[in-house]
């Protein structure tokens, strides 16, 4: 979870419970209690168990850590999920509900020494989108690589591109979001040319 030179904390670089990976990995699944363990590329690592029936639909985070006195503080708690209809109108999408606010979230962060898992508007210190704190130099690229991750996730989610002879709203995502990517590589394009230009490699 490190920061950059400016202190702020983004979203890739702090730690995260991602919904769609829980159930993707098979931490959750429908009609099923799991217990696992869960790690990360810090080192850091929690115990996850999740029951999700008719019943009861929730997670719980069991993990360690350590204070600034090198004390230990053991947390043990639960996460409600929560459903809405899609809008396709068929089938569900679940959220978090994050256990300081009560929002939805689709995935919770634990940063700025936070004990728990909580949404991104929970914190009273932004946690910034890595485009928000680039240089103006590395915007257009910044924005280029998160739309490509945002499209990749996209396409592994598409089924189909039409229902009831109607484009999908997923469908339309992906139509604005590849728009949105070329135009982002337009804008590279010039960035770099204008890099040249400054370092006296093209002259115009």
């Amino acid at each position: 979870m490190g920061r950059n030179s400016s202190g702020k904390i983004t979203t890739s670089a702090a730690q995260r419970l991602e919904l769609s990976y829980l159930f993707k990995a098979g931490y959750i699944r429908k009609g099923c209690k799991i217990s696992g363990s869960l790690s990360w590329n810090n080192g850091s690592s929690i115990r996850i168990n999740s029951e999700f029936t008719e019943e009861k639909q929730f997670i719980r985070l069991a993990y360690q850590l350590k204070n600034e006195s090198g004390e230990i503080q053991n947390l043990d708690y639960q996460i409600r999920l929560d459903s809405i209809p899609s809008n396709l109108g068929k089938g569900e999408i679940y959220y978090f509900i994050c256990p300081r606010s009560g929002s939805r979230s689709r995935i919770l962060y634990r940063c700025y020494g936070s004990p728990l898992f909580m949404g991104r508007k929970s914190y009273f210190i932004r946690i910034f989108y890595p485009s928000q704190i680039c240089s103006k130099k590395e915007y257009n690229s910044s924005r280029y690589w998160e739309v490509e991750k945002i499209l990749e996730k996209c396409y592994q989610a598409q089924r189909k591109s039409h229902y009831q002879g109607k484009e999908t709203r997923l469908l339309k995502r992906i139509n604005f979001l590849e728009g949105k990517k070329k135009f982002l590589d337009y804008k590279r394009f010039l960035d770099f040319g204008k890099y040249c230009q400054k370092k006296g490699w093209l002259k115009l």
